[in-house]
């Protein structure tokens, strides 16, 4: 029985000895090759092979930890949340008004010229027809037609240059050929005033409501003057068929000079409006405004 146990036991001393010389040899031929080679060539090596491959998705790092990993189970890295992924926003089409082109270019020689205010006297506010003008511009974009309100001061130009209140149209000319070398697309280009008169002379009185009357003014002493003439008097024509009287007509004046061309040797298309007078609301301005702003349109359209 004692001989028996003791063959049993050199057995299995054996047995685990081969195995421990076994796993020996396999670690000193692993430090052989890994001695002559560099780490991460045996790795890519293994993970080429099938025998370590886990369908082709293994990590690249130190071979240690790779077969680590592989015996012993390797760590499942904690869930990531996906972060979220910022898309660029998305743009809206471009509306019409937009994509459009401007085609009327509209400024004032004297920007200063004012109006009656109207519950706006507590706030020390006078309008004046550089805000009508706005409004123009508003009242056009309704209807599908671009325009450009001219908003640099005339005032700072002339005191800059130390000029005279007479060489306001001098100022806005300049302003008038910077803006069409920026926007060539622009066509039409009206200085609006605001004329000196009583106002029952410049008042339009109606049962429904009251109008500032409009006056066009043309200086005849330069080459383009016929073709200007023409478009203001199809203006005032449409200007009439719309609310009949609203429109006093042309009035032609003779002379050389900024003062009396009023930059009408510009182009072909430009003309001088005079909005109503120093009397009126500029409720009833806005009320031609608006009428202008469908007379310009029916004009345009048929061109």
């Amino acid at each position: 029985m004692k001989r028996f146990k003791s063959k049993t036991t050199l057995r299995r001393g054996k047995f685990f000895f081969f195995i421990f010389l076994g796993v020996l040899s396999f670690a000193v031929t692993l430090s052989f090759f890994s001695s002559l080679f560099q780490k991460e060539s045996v790795l890519e090596f293994l993970m080429e092979t099938t025998l370590f491959s886990k369908q082709n998705t293994v990590k690249k790092t130190t071979l240690m930890d790779y077969l680590l990993n592989y015996t012993i189970g390797e760590k499942k890295e904690e869930e990531k949340i996906d972060e979220p992924v910022i898309s660029e926003p998305i743009q809206d089409e471009p509306t019409k008004e937009e994509t459009s082109l401007p085609t009327v270019y509209l400024y004032n020689s004297h920007q200063t010229e004012e109006y009656v205010g109207e519950n706006n006297n507590d706030y020390n506010v006078t309008p004046t027809i550089w805000q009508a003008t706005h409004k123009l511009k508003e009242e056009l974009r309704k209807r599908n037609i671009e325009s450009i309100v001219e908003d640099t001061s005339i005032e700072d130009i002339i005191y800059a240059n130390g000029w005279d209140y007479e060489y306001s149209y001098v100022a806005s000319k300049m302003l008038m050929t910077d803006a069409l070398e920026k926007n060539p697309s622009l066509e039409y280009f009206l200085d609006l005033h605001r004329d000196a008169l009583p106002y029952e002379s410049s008042t339009l009185f109606t049962e429904e409501k009251n109008y500032a009357k409009f006056l066009f003014v043309i200086g005849i002493d330069n080459e383009t003057y016929e073709q200007n003439m023409a478009l203001a008097e199809k203006v005032s024509d449409a200007l009439n068929a719309i609310v009949p009287g609203i429109s006093k007509g042309i009035y032609k004046r003779g002379g050389s000079g900024p003062k009396a061309i009023y930059n009408q040797n510009f182009s072909t298309k430009t003309i001088l409006i005079e909005i109503g007078a120093q009397y009126n609301k500029i409720s009833e301005v806005n009320n031609s405004i608006i009428v202008l702003a469908e007379a310009l349109e029916r004009v345009m359209k048929s061109e």
